[in-house]
Parts: structure tokens; C-alpha cells; sequence
């Protein structure tokens, strides 16, 4: 670092000295503080409309359908609060094309899903992967051949990292635990996003370090993108975590930099259980980042998988039928949205647009099916306070 030009005479050395810690900070930071670029949490709407006189819902429903929409894929349990979490998106290599090497590959020659996947927070210790992904009702994310995705595919996730509570401002480096590949970027004040740590390639549970502090307090908000791939099965792996460090020059020298061993840091055939490597790594201060570290920006507005009061369905049945669709009417317990999911014998799934209106008294009329043809049908109603309920599918005939 240059040394601090002398300053002229008569310049207050009070400001000599605060103006030399905010280049400090400006030089250890990568995101200055401004208006908050987080997503506000939304409260439940409780006084009706005094036009219409419906009580209408504080969230649009429409944005992210149960249709589309992946919570917390690896079991993680959602956050009640909506501005919490990890948005990300997914992509998957189309069958017959080259196995790549790296994260960036396989984003680039993949197929895009137009699901949104919602996550709690990024904590999968080192454990097989043969489930998939599940959307909410149900079906699991599939390849455009039908494939269930298990080996791959590739996420792009996106979050605000913040300190929780109970951290003290500081510096802090970042570490990825991660099979396979994994590259986290974090803005700069000049809106650029930089590596941070660079974890990628095929590879077994690997802890991958930053070689980068970065300075943290209480207000910072740091925008991470953070690209994962699952290569070949059998194994995966992504945790984030962070350390307080004395000063810049002691990050990445953790001595466990780079230790590979897909039993190493876990056991995956004992239900992920934790290994000396990874308890050494905890007792030298290293940190899962937890739920309170991740928090989503504003253009996401909020978390479709928050935990809220569900509805109860009940008096669930097919009022009418016609040779396009049918009407289905149902009840619910506390006041909620309505829309129905229509799955057709080929798998292909529809949703209905809600109103956002909240009601005990639910009927949706469906449009788009074709004649003599048998569907499965489920109902869904979420509350004012995103509590979601998707009844079980039952089977209807449309008119001839």
C-alpha cells in the first residue's frame, strides 16, 4: 500500500485521520452502502378493499406458480420470513452433449428450466444424489428428454450475504465446500462482480478458500452469484462458509485449503455424518453460513416458499364439466387464494391464474382440455400469509 501523502497545513487531523479509515474501508469492502437493495418483508393484507370489499393478497400469487416453483430442494426448512433465502436457476445438459468440466460449460451448453428454485440457505454436506428435484406439486424437474435430473445440471444462485446478529463487524474470508465445481462472485462498488473463491472442475467434496477478506458490518450487503454443477453421479456437496480473520494477508491460509475426499469432510453412508476434517474446520472458526446470512434483492420482491399458516382444503369436487374444461369448487379453513393445477396423461402441467383475492368459498373454472379426456386435478390455496396447501390429485373426465 502507498503511503499517505503528507497533509497541507491546517488541515484538522481529526479529518486527516477519518478520511484515511474510509479509504481503508473502500479498499477492503466491495459494496458501499446505499439505499438497501433487499426485498422489504411483506405483511399480510388485513382490512378488505372499500370498493369491492375483498380482502385481497399482499402477494401476488401469479408470480411464482407451484407449477414452476422448486422449495428447498436439498431439505432445507423455508424461512417464515419473505425476504429470506437464495433464488436460483437451473440448467441441465441435453442428452447426447459432451460432458464439460467446469460450471461455465455446462451453463453454457445446457438447457434452461423455467422453474424457480428457492433455497433456505447452502448447507449439503457431502451425500448421494438419486432424488432430484421436486416441484410443489410434486413432479420432479425433468430434462426435455424426460430425464429426472441427478448428474449434469447446473445452479446459478443469487442472494445479499450479511452478517447475522450475533457476528461482529470484521474482516471475513469465504470457503467452499462443494462436489463438483463451484465459483462464487461477489459486486464490487463499481457493480462489476469478481471470483471470491474459485472451487471449480470435476472433483469430490473439495474446500475451496478466497484468498480475498472481506470487510463486513453490521448494514453490509454483498450481491453473490454463486455457480454449482453436479457433474457425474454419484456424490454432491455445496456449503458456503465464512471466518473472521486478523487482517487481509491471513486469508486462504487455512491449512485444510484444497483437501479433497468424498469422505473426508463427511460420510455419505452414514446419513452425512460429520468427519474430523470438517469438526477441525469448525473449531478453527469457520462458519456454515446459516438462514440469517442470505437475504433476497429487491427485483425478486419475494420468497414463494416462506412458511405461513396453511389452509385447510376440504369439500373438494368437480362442480361441472364441459368438453374443454371443467368448474371445481372447494373450501378452505381461514381466507385464501384459488387456482387449480391440470395435469394432462402426458405429464404436461396447467395452472390457473388466482385473483389474489382471499375466500372460504373457492370456485375456479378450468379452460383448455379436450374432450373425453381424463385429468388430474388438485386445488391450491395459499393464505395471507404465504401458507401454501396443494390438495392431493383426483381423476375427472371432461365432457364429450
Amino acid at each position: 500500500m502507498r503511503a499517505s501523502p503528507t497533509p497541507p497545513k491546517g488541515l484538522n487531523k481529526n479529518l486527516v485521520l477519518t478520511l484515511a479509515l474510509t479509504s481503508v474501508f473502500a479498499a477492503c469492502t466491495p459494496w458501499m452502502m446505499g439505499p438497501s437493495e433487499i426485498a422489504p418483508e411483506i405483511s399480510p393484507n388485513t382490512e378488505a378493499d372499500t370498493t369491492t370489499g375483498q380482502l385481497m393478497s399482499a402477494f401476488d400469487v401469479n408470480k411464482y406458480p407451484v407449477t414452476k416453483t422448486v422449495c428447498d430442494p436439498f431439505g432445507d426448512t423455508p424461512d417464515p420470513r419473505s425476504n429470506q433465502g437464495v433464488k436460483a436457476e437451473l440448467w441441465w445438459l441435453p442428452k447426447g452433449t459432451a460432458a464439460q468440466k467446469s460450471v461455465g460449460g455446462v451453463i453454457a451448453n445446457g438447457v434452461k428450466s423455467d422453474r424457480d428454485l428457492f433455497f433456505s440457505q447452502l448447507n449439503v454436506p457431502t451425500r448421494m444424489f438419486d432424488l432430484g428435484f421436486a416441484s410443489e406439486t410434486g413432479q420432479a424437474v425433468k430434462s426435455d428428454s424426460g430425464e429426472t435430473l441427478i448428474e449434469n445440471f447446473a445452479l446459478r444462485f443469487k442472494s445479499i450475504l450479511r452478517l447475522a446478529p450475533d457476528q461482529k463487524a470484521g474482516l471475513y474470508e469465504f470457503a467452499l465446500l462443494s462436489d463438483d465445481g463451484a465459483v462464487m462472485k461477489l459486486r464490487g462498488q463499481d457493480g462489476v462482480y469478481r471470483v471470491n473463491v474459485d472451487n471449480d472442475g470435476d472433483h469430490p467434496t473439495r474446500l475451496g478458500c478466497s484468498s480475498n477478506a472481506i470487510q463486513m458490518g453490521p448494514e453490509s450487503e454483498i450481491p453473490m452469484n454463486l455457480e454449482y454443477y453436479q457433474g457425474p453421479r454419484y456424490h454432491i456437496s455445496l456449503i458456503v462458509l465464512m471466518r473472521e480473520v486478523a487482517s487481509g494477508a491471513d486469508a486462504g491460509k487455512d491449512q485444510a485449503c484444497g483437501l479433497t475426499g468424498n469422505e473426508t469432510w463427511f460420510d455419505p453412508g452414514k446419513a452425512s455424518k460429520e468427519q474430523k476434517a470438517y469438526k477441525d474446520l469448525l473449531a478453527r472458526g469457520w462458519k456454515p453460513l446459516s438462514k440469517e446470512n442470505y437475504a433476497l434483492a429487491n427485483e425478486v420482491m419475494f420468497n414463494p416458499c416462506k412458511d405461513g399458516v396453511a389452509p385447510v382444503i376440504s369439500s373438494l369436487e368437480v362442480f361441472e364439466r364441459f368438453n374443454d374444461g371443467f368448474i371445481i369448487s372447494w373450501k378452505t379453513d381461514i381466507p385464501a387464494t384459488s387456482s387449480v393445477v391440470v395435469t394432462a396423461p402426458d405429464g404436461m402441467q396447467s395452472v390457473t391464474a388466482a385473483d389474489n383475492v382471499l375466500r372460504t368459498q373457492h370456485t375456479v373454472r378450468t379452460t383448455g382440455q379436450m374432450p373425453n379426456t381424463n385429468y388430474s386435478i388438485q386445488a391450491v390455496s395459499i393464505s395471507a400469509t404465504y401458507g401454501r396447501t396443494i390438495s392431493p390429485s383426483f381423476q375427472a373426465v371432461t365432457d364429450y
